[in-house]
């Protein structure tokens, strides 16, 4: 079956085949928030014009196709304003999402992970990813994404 929450299809990227209600990734954000992941790769690409490392990150996410989704699900892991008359998202709290890595508490592939650590550490110079372990075992899809990422953030054109 497959899970419209993360994914998977036959049990490859939680560890077991599952359906939507079993899913970790299933009505996480216990009614609190609601994100639009559309609306959230809008509102990180607009915070991140201007600085090559976050725009990096950010196009890493969404180029990604899975993490934008993910995070709209855990706003626990957003920057929210709740001043206004309905909570605004404006980035991503990227320390949080460190700590969440650290701690495993994310149910993705190890690719997945993978790629998230190191948009965290390219969006925030306080989130230490040692990339040696970041970049192995990445497929050449996902390799070529976070150089082409990588080349964003040092201010390099990136073609294709």
């Amino acid at each position: 079956m497959f899970c419209e929450h993360c994914g998977d299809v036959d049990g490859t990227e939680t560890g077991v085949d599952h359906d939507e209600r079993d899913c970790p990734w299933y009505d996480t954000d216990e009614g609190t928030v609601t994100v639009d992941p559309a609306h959230l790769a809008d509102v990180l690409q607009a915070a991140a014009d201007g600085v090559p490392a976050l725009q990096a990150a950010t196009d890493l996410l969404v180029d990604h196709g899975l993490w934008i989704k993910h995070l709209a699900e855990r706003p626990g892991l957003l920057l929210i304003d709740y001043s206004g008359s309905a909570p605004e998202v404006y980035g991503v709290d990227w320390l949080k999402v460190v700590e969440a890595l650290a701690a495993k508490k994310l149910p993705a592939s190890g690719g997945e992970l993978r790629i998230l650590a190191i948009a965290a550490s390219l969006a925030d110079t306080a989130a230490r990813i040692p990339l040696g372990d970041a970049v192995s075992g990445l497929d050449a899809t996902n390799l070529d994404r976070v150089l082409k990422a990588i080349a964003k953030a040092n201010g390099r054109s990136v073609t294709g």
